[in-house]
């Protein structure tokens, strides 16, 4: 491969003979001229899957319907958002079953019921003692297992994040996936992104992600948890290329984006615009629930020194006044400070 310098920032494909550009991380890289998959020292990768993907019009479909279905007073939305940028981004995920098997100790408290004596006066000014029960906190040592078998994907990459990614990773169905076939998507123009997790790493980190979710199912019923052993066996790993779609897009000046699952189309999460008018009609919601909030406070007030008996239906609705009304301020003001909303899709 050249220098050093050049293996730093190129790999010269084993198929193509293509020079890829590649990161100071990267282990697994996707030839970007004709698609093959190899580690860094040229190697096959075992295993290798893809999720298809739908071309930019279905996504720009997938991103429309969302804003039609989040648009609310904003009927403008779907017609005044402007799309910027509409990626497309294969990102590696390592995936395998994982079986594991945890041991633990620790204890938990119980409350033991005790009998106690006490020395009590009767009507008649006469002392006697008496036997009451009465429980104190008491702990019992625990010793269990926790076993699990199940699918862990994982994303390859140390550094990149994008905006939705995370959710996205758990729409990710291996049922779906097809054998790694580039040219299936290669007219799609997609972004490949190299992985920079390798076997051995993967393996490590997805024994440490298991075993932190043994221990806080352990420790989660427990008073303190002294022990958990966890071992955990890989099975079935796959390298998978899952498409991922990012899109920006201007409405009335400002930027938004939404992310997308690039196999369905259909938007992961986005962000939607709060406009002016919006802020406004929030912002009196808000100046709303101050008064009505005020006015129940003083109806409350009025129902309790009612005399000679307080008046308990004033008292209730004064009581729903105030709650009622410090929701609606809530709810106003938080708006009112919002640059826009996050919404699943």
């Amino acid at each position: 491969m050249g220098s050093e310098a050049q293996a730093a920032d190129m790999f010269k494909c084993t198929v193509c003979n293509g020079n890829v550009k590649t990161g100071p991380d990267d282990v697994v890289i996707t030839c970007t001229y004709c698609g093959i998959t190899t580690t860094i020292e040229g190697k096959a990768i075992g295993d290798h899957l893809m999720e298809t993907a739908v071309d930019e019009d279905a996504r720009i479909k997938g991103f429309q319907d969302f804003l039609d279905k989040n648009k609310g007073m904003n009927k403008s939305l779907v017609k005044g958002a402007q799309i910027v940028e509409n990626r497309l981004i294969y990102v590696p995920v390592w995936t395998a079953k994982v079986k594991a098997d945890s041991y633990y100790k620790g204890y938990k408290t119980v409350q033991v019921p005790v009998q106690k004596t006490r020395t009590v006066r009767d009507s008649d000014g006469y002392s006697r003692t008496e036997t009451y029960t009465d429980y104190e906190t008491g702990y019992v040592p625990v010793q269990d297992e926790i076993h699990s078998d199940t699918d862990e994907p994982f994303l390859a990459r140390k550094g990149a994040r994008f905006y939705g990614l995370e959710g996205y990773l758990d729409t990710i169905k291996l049922s779906e996936t097809v054998p790694y076939d580039y040219e299936k998507i290669k007219d799609l123009e997609p972004a490949m992104l190299n992985a920079e997790i390798g076997q051995e790493e993967f393996e490590l980190a997805v024994h440490g992600r298991v075993a932190d979710r043994h221990r806080s199912q352990a420790a989660s019923g427990l008073a303190e948890l002294f022990d958990c052993r966890t071992s955990t066996s890989v099975r079935g790993r796959t390298y998978l290329q899952a498409p991922f779609s990012l899109i920006r897009y201007k409405f009335e000046g400002d930027l938004y984006k939404a992310a997308l699952d690039g196999h369905t189309g259909k938007v992961v999460q986005g962000e939607i615009p709060i406009t002016l008018g919006q802020r406004i009609m929030w912002t009196l919601l808000g100046l709303i629930g101050i008064i009505l909030a005020g006015f129940g406070g003083e109806y409350l007030l009025m129902g309790m020194n009612t005399v000679p008996d307080p008046d308990t239906m004033q008292i209730l609705i004064g009581i729903a006044a105030a709650i009622i009304g410090v929701i609606m301020t809530f709810a106003g003001f938080r708006v009112l400070i919002m640059t826009q909303r996050t919404k699943k899709g």
